[in-house]
């Protein structure tokens, strides 16, 4: 297919740019690497829709929120190199390299392990109702589950939306939100008995309330607190079960031009979402798309500030990847841990990357509520810069 050529001519390129900044690193090189990374990027987007939107749903999806998430900001704001989510920051020739490999490794490698593991001819197709469980047998017990874990959900969702909303969004993050321990655990396995009994292709009328309480429960209600990206994930996964439900294998022209006009619609209200939690104001314009990904696009701030404060991170290792396992609601429920809301408590108790660099890029806006998110790699940079620096042996048993 000649795009895939077009893909692999650019990421050759790519690789011949990283290597001529090795031995000399130069700001012309790394601009022709930040072009270059969106070139690749859309590329692999076209190229993934052509070969099928059903098919490559949930690959095309990633990509999509890889380009407006990580790269959304820079191409409506005058400095390529220059960020500005929590403190203005601009990273000299060196860490832009770093920056922009980073960026390519993301997009490249997950581009092509996705291309293998998806063509390659000892795979089987994946079905996602293959199961060697007894579906009869399961359902019964997944349905009392269901029952139980509802209302729990609904509950702890729907309290926490009406003592935060009396709050300004950053405040609600700096308190917590009292809920039974029960109630709290019945919330955080709802989900997965949702996945258990939607893996089980229920029949339609238990399908739609199913995937209607979901939506309202892990979407709508996030929504209202302001988080964006909860509320798409939901979405975009329930797009994805109902073609895989309804075994859709194409999809028609009238529906991608229908599903242009969903995305247009997120943008719009994601744009709302933003300026009513910053309390700004929500009256559109034709710069609202400009505003909407300048401000949707500045998680690449994570990274930039995790390669720019490298050295001021208080713990190595392995330490900010398994602090989840150690640190969550359900561990802090069996071992009768308090939680604590954000702020230096919190720090003081936690190794979370997200909370640490949010902390160290501006301290004053951190302890006010606001934090910067986290990123999966920024988190792979600083482990790596750790292991290059000390050993790999040495950090990893620190």
């Amino acid at each position: 297919m000649m795009l895939d050529i077009l893909t692999g001519m650019a990421v050759i390129i790519q690789f011949l740019l990283i290597v001529v900044n090795i031995f000399d690193v130069q700001d012309s090189i790394n601009y022709a690497m930040y072009v270059n990374n969106y070139v690749i990027g859309l590329l692999i987007i076209i190229s993934l829709i052509l070969k099928g939107v059903s098919r490559n749903f949930l690959a095309i999806a990633f990509f999509v929120c890889y380009m407006v998430f990580l790269m959304g900001q820079k191409p409506f704001e005058p400095e390529y190199n220059a960020y500005l989510t929590f403190a203005y920051v601009k990273l000299d020739t060196s860490q832009y390299f770093t920056f922009s490999c980073i960026l390519f490794l993301g997009l490249a490698i997950t581009y092509m392990a996705y291309e293998y593991y998806s063509n390659a001819e000892h795979q089987k197709p994946l079905r996602i109702y293959d199961t060697t469980l007894n579906g009869s047998e399961l359902k019964p017990v997944l349905t009392v589950l269901l029952f139980i874990t509802l209302p729990c959900a609904l509950y702890m969702q729907a309290k926490t939306v009406l003592i935060r909303s009396s709050m300004e969004y950053t405040s609600g993050y700096l308190v917590n939100v009292d809920i039974p321990g029960l109630v709290k655990a019945g919330y955080y396995i709802y989900s997965t008995v949702v996945l258990l009994f939607l893996a089980l292709k229920p029949p339609k009328k238990q399908l739609y309330f199913v995937l209607f309480s979901y939506i309202l429960i892990e979407g709508g209600f996030q929504l209202f607190q302001g988080r964006r990206a909860l509320f798409a994930s939901t979405f975009l996964f329930t797009v994805w079960y109902l073609f895989k439900y309804y075994n859709k294998k194409r999809i028609k022209g009238k529906s991608i031009f229908f599903g242009a006009a969903i995305a247009l619609g997120f943008i719009v209200l994601f744009f709302v979402v933003e300026q009513s939690r910053d309390s700004s104001s929500t009256a559109l314009s034709f710069n609202l798309f400009r505003k909407f990904f300048v401000s949707t696009g500045g998680s690449d701030s994570v990274i930039a500030n995790t390669i720019f404060r490298k050295t001021d991170f208080p713990a190595n290792g392995i330490t900010y990847l398994i602090e989840p396992l150690i640190n969550n609601p359900i561990g802090n429920l069996l071992t009768g841990k308090t939680s604590v809301a954000q702020g230096m408590a919190y720090l003081n108790q936690h190794n979370s990357f997200a909370h640490w660099i949010s902390y160290m890029t501006e301290s004053s806006l951190y302890l006010s509520g606001h934090g910067m998110g986290s990123c999966y790699l920024a988190w792979v940079a600083y482990l790596l810069y750790r292991l290059l620096q000390g050993g790999v042996l040495t950090n990893l048993t620190r």
